[in-house]
């Protein structure tokens, strides 16, 4: 058992390491905990370890739930990490979760309504992610999803972090951040990453500080030994509050090769934009709430910066 928490604390380390996972961990290594001395095998780790050579994607949702059982909830946080791994750069694109999007192609939604981008998750996970290909224009290879509980003990567990905030501001739950670099705790970085209504930039300074908060746990990662984190805390997240579709050989290879190549990443961050607005959801029909409507002008930068670090 302890063999296996290590193996479980480490894979999920470095999932935050890459950044992937600025708010996750693996379950996928729990899924697949019969198959990692399977996939030592050379023409197995081969084709692993490709995940260290080409740019890959992967969106992160973040639930407004708690605990285990229930996951058919809104995603509050919305992520998509562009992974450069020959030039080192990974570019985080925040989707603000009022969004007002169709839903994807293959929904069964027949009528083709539009909803907030946040309420695709209720659809399930698959209906989420084909709403950010399809929003995008691009390809999504894996997600992790994470709910409120996980993303607490997860901080918690890499001892809290330093996040940056670009003004003071108090948030709804009575805690309070100084400008500039503010120590925090599992409880403390939940309610940086929720707050909106305490700051005249209402939405969109949530979106950067969900940004804010994947660099500084990245930081805090990257600075600290597998030893010196809480490993039996890190092994319980990922047993009860995390999912994802990455393989535990993919994580492990690309493990190995941070390792080894000691990798410090270039990180860069972009937000599509939108114009407030009061409309009809499908989940609403006899009532207008308020939504962002797409700026196209921001969609299309973001876009064509997500294709060219792809290209690249």
């Amino acid at each position: 058992m302890k063999k296996e928490k290590l193996i479980l604390a480490a894979v999920s380390l470095f999932l935050v390491i890459i950044s992937l996972v600025g708010v996750s961990v693996a379950i996928g290594a729990v899924q697949n905990e019969t198959s990692v001395e399977k996939n030592a095998k050379e023409s197995v780790r081969e084709k692993e370890d490709e995940i260290t050579k080409k740019t890959f994607q992967v969106f992160i949702s973040g639930l407004d739930t708690y605990g285990e059982k229930d996951r058919s909830k809104r995603s509050d946080l919305n992520l998509l990490v562009t992974v450069n791994p020959s030039e080192k750069r990974l570019l985080i694109t925040g989707i603000p979760r009022d969004l007002y999007v169709s839903f994807p192609s293959e929904s069964t939604n027949e009528e083709k309504q539009k909803t907030k981008f946040s309420h695709l998750s209720l659809y399930g996970t698959k209906s989420l992610v084909q709403g950010a290909e399809e929003l995008l224009d691009t390809k999504i290879d894996y997600y992790i999803q994470l709910n409120m509980s996980g993303f607490r003990k997860l901080i918690d567990a890499i001892g809290g972090v330093d996040v940056e905030a670009d003004r003071s501001f108090e948030t709804d739950w009575k805690t309070s951040f100084q400008k500039g670099i503010n120590h925090v705790n599992g409880k403390e970085a939940l309610t940086f990453v929720r707050e909106r209504h305490h700051n005249s930039k209402g939405v969109e300074q949530r979106n950067k500080n969900h940004q804010e908060m994947l660099k500084a746990i990245l930081k805090q990662v990257m600075k600290k030994n597998l030893m010196e984190m809480d490993i039996n805390a890190l092994y319980k997240l990922c047993k009860k509050n995390v999912r994802t579709d990455m393989k535990a050989g993919e994580i492990l290879s690309l493990m190995r090769w941070q390792k080894e190549e000691k990798v410090e990443w270039e990180m860069e961050t972009a937000t599509i934009k939108g114009k407030f607005a009061l409309e009809t959801l499908a989940e609403y029909h006899d009532a207008k709430l308020y939504v962002e409507k797409v700026d196209q002008r921001s969609l299309d930068q973001v876009s064509k910066k997500i294709k060219k670090l792809l290209n690249s």
